[in-house]
């Protein structure tokens, strides 16, 4: 054997573990292109409401009987209904919902809440937020299971600390009185 044979059969066995390195870099590269070009069919959770506890008053005593409704919107009207007991209180459970609109690309969908009530002709702004989240978000939860309604406050304007994002606070607006929250 002389020295150019072995040579050349380094070179080759050198191109074949570059075309098996490749081959494999490709096959990985494609296999995930091809799972993120199909994600928009995958669903995914997403959270449109924490359950609600609250309580609606008129001049300080519960009123029986009033019409709660909750609109929860994204990317379709989801609307459930419910009546005050006579301690003035009502609930709704949580909601959540599977869906593939958070895959799609450049996707910017809202989760709009809002809450009403309704008495003697006039409705009444309980709860009205949008957000990004497709996620349970603590604050809402913490103040929707306690939430105490005043039918003679005024709508108010909040801004609610976000504890994971300081720098943007969640906007709200409501005729009920949050714990630790101040009014804009």
């Amino acid at each position: 054997m002389n020295k150019f044979s072995s040579k050349k059969n380094i070179g080759q066995h050198g191109k074949f573990i570059f075309k098996v390195i490749a081959s494999t870099i490709i096959i990985f590269i494609s296999t995930q292109v091809i799972a993120d070009m199909f994600d928009f069919l995958k669903k995914y959770d997403v959270h449109l409401s924490p359950e609600v506890h609250g309580v609606i008053t008129l001049n300080g005593l519960p009123v029986e009987g009033i019409t709660v409704e909750r609109n929860l919107n994204y990317d379709k009207v989801y609307i459930d209904k419910t009546a005050t007991d006579k301690e003035g209180k009502f609930h709704f459970p949580e909601i959540n919902i599977r869906s593939r609109r958070p895959g799609k690309m450049l996707d910017e969908t809202r989760n709009r809440q809002a809450i009403f009530a309704y008495y003697n002709n006039a409705d009444y702004l309980l709860w009205l937020t949008t957000t990004d989240s497709v996620k349970p978000i603590k604050k809402f939860s913490e103040i929707l299971n306690n939430l105490v309604c005043e039918l003679t406050s005024p709508e108010m304007s909040y801004y609610l600390t976000n504890d994971e994002h300081p720098d943007f606070p969640y906007p709200v607006k409501s005729i009920c009185h949050f714990v630790n929250e101040q009014p804009i």
